[in-house]
Order: structure tokens, then sequence, then C-alpha cells
């Protein structure tokens, strides 16, 4: 896989972007609203195989103590090859000069984060809307 960033790479079709975080498992997004939150991020990541986008992350950074992971996917046709693990590895040689690093997982990848260096917190929150927060408890994200 090609692994650019937002510095050396065109920006991506969005469409296909907000396809592949959907295939991915993640919630579907609308494509203009994906396109600001990339180009807001600190960092951003996109992978490609020949000419089709198959991954992507992206990170927003104080670039001194703390960054927030985001948006990790692999699309689920080109998993199991390696890809998840050249992706973590170049985001983690990025981000972890920056000091901590945090992410909120869809519940069935956590045991892929420990595998690098994620661990679970005690103290996470959110704030949220009530619609958001019901969605949230019944996905399993928050634990009474």
């Amino acid at each position: 896989m090609q692994l650019l960033t937002k510095e050396n790479c065109p920006e991506p079709d969005w469409r296909a972007l907000a396809l592949l975080i959907e295939r991915g498992g993640l919630n579907a997004r609308d494509p203009q609203l994906l396109a600001q939150a990339y180009r807001h991020s600190t960092f951003c990541w996109y992978g490609y195989e020949g000419d089709r986008l198959i991954a992507t992350a992206r990170a927003i950074s104080d670039l001194t103590w703390a960054s927030y992971l985001a948006d990790v996917v692999i699309d689920p046709d080109y998993q199991g090859r390696g890809y998840g693990a050249q992706l973590m590895n170049e985001i983690s040689r990025t981000l972890l000069p920056f000091g901590k690093v945090f992410i909120y997982s869809v519940c069935d990848k956590v045991e892929f984060y420990k595998k690098y260096q994620f661990s679970l917190l005690t103290t996470g929150m959110v704030a949220c809307s009530p619609e958001t927060l019901f969605s949230m408890r019944k996905n399993g994200y928050i634990r009474e």
C-alpha cells in the first residue's frame, strides 16, 4: 500500500472516502462534512492500492502534549494483509513524539489498538446531544 499524507496527497474524492469509512464499519458520513473534518485535522493519512483508496486515518493535535486519532479504516476487502499494521506504525511514528494519543474506538477493534500501545482509560468521558448519548448507550460505548 502506498501511504500518503495531507502534505503529499491531492485532496481525495470525498464521496469515495465517505464510502470507505462506512464500509469500514464507522458511521455514514456526509462527504461535505467529511471534507471539512479532514481539512481541519492536523494530520491525515490516505492509503492507496493502485488508484483505489483503501485506507485512511486523521488526527487533531496540539503538537505538544496530546493528539486525538479518528477515522482509522482499512477497506474490508483489504484487511488481513498487514495494511492496518502499516498504517498504525506510521501513525505511532508521527504522533507519539507529541505526547499522549487518544482514540475513540468501535467496540470490536479495541484489541487491535492494544497491539499499538493503546490502553483502556477508566476516566474517559463524553458530552453530546441526548440522541447521540442514547445511540452510544445502545451500541455499547457507554457503561453505566
